[in-house]
């Protein structure tokens, strides 16, 4: 566990993992300095530093300790995330450490809803750890949007590669399994639209993608874990219905839609009122989403006119947000 002012560029978790990582154990007594590869076969950017689990009580396991440890953290005011962020720029590596430990705690929110799928919760979360320091290292402050915006797409992507390695499963480069939440949206758009699922030869035209970059992607996401796969014949809930209860939002995902909507908000406040309304309208930010039609019938245009005032705003939005997870949030 970092100790508070020590390096923490690489942030993992003491509990060493069970595959290949017999010597990743901290000896008791001293601080021990760590390298080497995580659950994924990732090699960590840098070493780390674990504190002395002795001191701080033998009779409790490491992630209690760990936890305990994150405790000390503050969160960070925007303020002071935007002034370390543009020092780590710089190069400024206790910057950097800074902002690692502020948000560790929100690494094993994001790893506890991974749970159950072949990797223990502290493999989860040093493979999310390290996602996070892939962002930190990439973040703009200058895009003006958040960090944990940023930095929750690189932590489940960390965790997701982790687990697609654990299992055998067929797993994307990173740029193509980027499409899947562009796919995804763009089916439930259609869907919404023309009552019926799209074809593949529809979403290659609409996302201008190859069919065959569509196909490839689909193929794999179809065995990627099988998240919306029955969890058996007498059962039709999927492993992510487990993952995400109806009826429970949790930490991670109350900050990230918060921190998400007000980013989209403060784009909307450059847009003309009836193009505000079209876009609440059109992505439910107030509501439902509605269907072109629909948003047509209710201010008074026709539908295709709508589909130009969305294509225009889009077109803006792009090329002003640079952030990966708001994108696709458009899409």
């Amino acid at each position: 566990m970092p100790k508070k002012g020590s390096s923490t560029s690489k942030a993992k978790h003491p509990k060493s993992a069970k595959r290949n990582r017999s010597k990743s154990s901290p000896p008791k007594g001293r601080a021990r300095r760590v390298s080497g590869s995580t659950a994924s076969g990732k090699k960590a950017s840098s070493s780390t530093e674990f504190s002395n689990t002795q001191d701080l009580g033998a009779d409790r396991d490491p992630l209690s300790l760990y936890l305990q440890e994150l405790g000390k953290y503050n969160v960070l005011t925007r303020e002071e995330e935007i002034v370390l962020a543009i020092k780590v720029k710089n190069g400024d590596e206790e910057a950097f450490n800074q902002l690692v430990r502020s948000n560790l705690r929100f690494v094993v929110s994001v790893a506890n809803r991974y749970k159950g799928f072949g990797l223990s919760l502290e493999d989860l979360i040093n493979e999310g750890n390290i996602g996070l320091i892939h962002a930190i290292r990439r973040f703009d402050p200058e895009r003006g949007f958040k960090l944990i915006t940023y930095a929750v797409w690189w932590i489940r992507q960390s965790i997701m590669h982790a687990i697609a390695d654990h299992t055998g499963t067929v797993r994307l480069p990173i740029k193509q399994a980027g499409l899947m939440p562009k796919i995804a949206a763009t089916r439930r758009a259609m869907r919404q639209e023309f009552g019926r699922e799209a074809s593949t030869e529809e979403l290659a035209e609409s996302l201008k993608l190859k069919v065959s970059n569509i196909e490839n992607v689909l193929r794999a996401n179809r065995t990627y874990l099988s998240l919306d796969a029955p969890i058996s014949e007498a059962d039709d809930t999927s492993y992510l219905d487990m993952l995400e209860e109806k009826n429970s939002i949790s930490a991670e995902e109350n900050l990230f839609q918060h921190s998400l909507h007000d980013e989209i908000d403060n784009l909307l406040r450059d847009l003309e009122p009836r193009e505000q309304e079209i876009i609440r309208m059109r992505f439910g930010f107030d509501a439902d989403p509605m269907t072109l039609e629909e948003i047509g019938q209710k201010i008074g245009l026709s539908r295709e006119r709508i589909r130009q005032i969305e294509k225009k705003v889009i077109r803006r939005f792009r090329a002003r947000a640079k952030n990966k997870t708001l994108l696709d949030f458009l899409r």
